[in-house]
């Protein structure tokens, strides 16, 4: 396993900047990887982040987990939390941080409700503080995944709507028709 200080290097330059996003992230899964018992790193580990913000890049970073490995799942509920589980049994952990951490000073108050836009000094400061935040500001709870994780090889079917080629898996059967998600629910993009 990754030691802190160079997960925290590698997620700086995955995410372009040091920011307290990632600070926070790297603390989450340092506590997370605490209670797992274990010092796997990537394809044993699978990690969940509960926003599309800084938090997938740290999990990335220290636990290895890498969305072409199919391990680092964002389900962006827009939650300052990660989860953290072993791949066999998917049994592991969610990391949240708690709302009394606001206390501790207002630049914390400030971030977490995002209240205003943080200074660079406020933001260095806020660095240092998750890096060493106490556990006790977190909830930690021990989960077993509900969702599907890892690659499973389905055939590959054509879309009867758009004719694209696509994993089974990933198409509704319509009226005895395999129809991809793209053509049931919109694309997200426009032809022009």
């Amino acid at each position: 396993m990754f030691h802190k200080d160079e997960a925290l290097k590698l997620a700086e330059k995955i995410h372009g900047h040091l920011s307290p996003g990632i600070a926070l992230g790297i603390r989450m899964v340092e506590i997370a990887y605490k209670h797992l018992g274990t010092k796997k790193r990537g394809k044993g580990i699978v990690g969940i982040a509960e926003t599309s913000i800084c938090l997938p890049d740290a999990l990335q970073a220290y636990a290895g987990t890498t969305p072409g490995n199919q391990n680092l799942i964002v389900l962006d509920y827009g939650k300052l939390a990660i989860s953290l589980v072993k791949f066999e049994d998917k049994i592991g952990y969610r990391i949240s941080l708690k709302k009394e951490a606001a206390k501790i000073c207002k630049e914390l108050d400030k971030f977490i409700y995002r209240k205003e836009k943080l200074t660079k000094t406020e933001r260095e400061k806020l660095v240092e503080i998750f890096l060493n935040l106490d556990e006790k500001y977190f909830n930690v709870e021990r989960i077993k995944l509900t969702i599907p994780v890892g690659v499973k090889k389905e055939k590959i079917v054509q879309c009867d709507s758009c004719k694209e080629l696509q994993p089974v898996n990933y198409m509704k059967k319509v009226n005895n028709k395999y129809i991809c998600n793209m053509c049931l629910n919109g694309r997200y993009y426009e032809k022009i």
